[in-house]
């Protein structure tokens, strides 16, 4: 029972010491002091009930409920949930110090660590070689998740970052909503485990684990990647289906916005007059990058987001996950190749394209030092870069 819930009680309920004489009485006292002796006796009443009341609560619900205090810094929440130490002195800072956290950060570090040697620090070398040109304002990642790192990685100055998925928003971290320990930051690690060990997150296990994260939605899984990554969040905005974070990027005053869309991109639900295309249009993307899109963009279904891409984009950076290059018109469309074309997995074996086999036999390229998708392994992972050379 949190200070509010006291408050109520001193307003709500009898005082049990009063006398059955002076309980519920509306006649006004005729004398000053025996008025000051009832205010005085009902106020001591008041803090003793209190007094029980704070008693019977357990630890944890105290750590919430004590004092008037605003709620922790969001920072120091996205900080804990990625294993790494707060600078505040709320309850976080003393959970800290719990078997639960001493384990999960250990953990989280290790696996993280791990990452970074293997893929992510791989990744922004590349990128500065092979992508700076584009230098994008506003990046559109489309069937992204809450797979933020790797869009930020790929393009570090980008202003804007605009990812959409059909996992939920959820709701930002916080004491109130991490309790119990064990369940939070059991789902955190097991939520963040694929994108460290494949490089991307696996959409039916999302549906799993975050419906039963007390955490719960994408939100939390964008703060632990913003914490990683030295980025400081400024402000977070929600609504059912969108999320705004903006954010400052360590060294760089600049304010920077990811929004993120729990959004279905298939043709019934992208049709005329649909707020997130005339939100797409208005932001304008400079560059688009898709991986791990489950090739729905070879499908008919998803015409209208493909075509919505080649008109809107003057460069789409992608694995062969992603548009198919039949519908890449080559007197618009200049592009450049990496790594090795390998067959599609064999859920996806039918979207294996023949064509993308004979450009990468024609021109072959390096091997990339980083896997991408579903081809986490560097010797068999691809990228393309199409930059557009006319108007559509």
């Amino acid at each position: 029972m949190g200070i509010s819930h006291i408050v109520m009680i001193r307003h709500k309920h009898t005082c049990p010491h009063l006398p059955q004489t002076w309980r519920g009485s509306h006649q006004p006292m005729r004398r000053p002091f025996f008025t000051f002796l009832i205010f005085a006796f009902l106020v001591n009443c008041a803090e003793l009930w209190a007094i029980e009341v704070r008693r019977a609560e357990p630890l944890t619900q105290m750590a919430l409920s004590s004092g008037h205090q605003q709620p922790p810094d969001i920072n120091d929440a996205a900080r804990f949930i990625a294993g790494l130490t707060v600078t505040g002195t709320g309850p976080l800072a003393g959970w800290e110090q719990t078997p639960e956290w001493i384990s999960f950060s250990r953990t989280i570090n290790q696996n993280w660590d791990r990452f970074k040697v293997s893929r992510l620090g791989r990744i922004r070398p590349w990128a500065n070689s092979h992508l700076s040109s584009l230098n994008p304002t506003t990046v559109f990642y489309p069937f992204s998740g809450p797979d933020f790192i790797f869009a930020r990685e790929l393009f570090p100055n980008a202003s804007t970052y605009i990812l959409c998925g059909l996992e939920p928003v959820g709701s930002q971290p916080s004491p109130q909503n991490l309790q119990p320990l064990h369940s939070s930051l059991g789902w955190m690690e097991v939520s963040m485990r694929s994108l460290m060990d494949a490089g991307y997150f696996v959409t039916k296990e999302m549906r799993v684990d975050l419906k039963q994260s007390p955490l719960q939605g994408t939100l939390p899984l964008f703060c632990f990647m913003l914490a990683r990554n030295g980025d400081r969040i400024q402000s977070v905005q929600t609504t059912t289906n969108h999320a705004e974070i903006r954010f400052l990027a360590r060294g760089d005053s600049r304010v920077r916005t990811l929004h993120y869309f729990n959004l279905n991109l298939s043709n019934g639900s992208m049709g005329k007059g649909n707020a997130f295309v005339q939100f797409l249009k208005s932001a304008r993307p400079d560059v688009c990058y898709l991986k791990s899109a489950s090739y729905l963009l070879h499908e008919g279904d998803f015409s209208i987001i493909r075509e919505l891409l080649l008109t809107q984009c003057r460069a789409i950076v992608q694995d062969d996950s992603g548009i198919p290059l039949r519908s890449f018109a080559p007197e618009r469309w200049r592009y450049r190749n990496f790594g090795v074309y390998a067959p599609p997995l064999d859920i996806f074996k039918k979207y294996y394209q023949p064509d993308l086999a004979a450009l990468y036999a024609k021109r072959p390229s390096k091997p990339l030092p980083f896997g991408v998708g579903y081809h986490w392994d560097p010797k068999t992972a691809n990228l393309m870069v199409f930059t557009a050379t006319a108007s559509p």
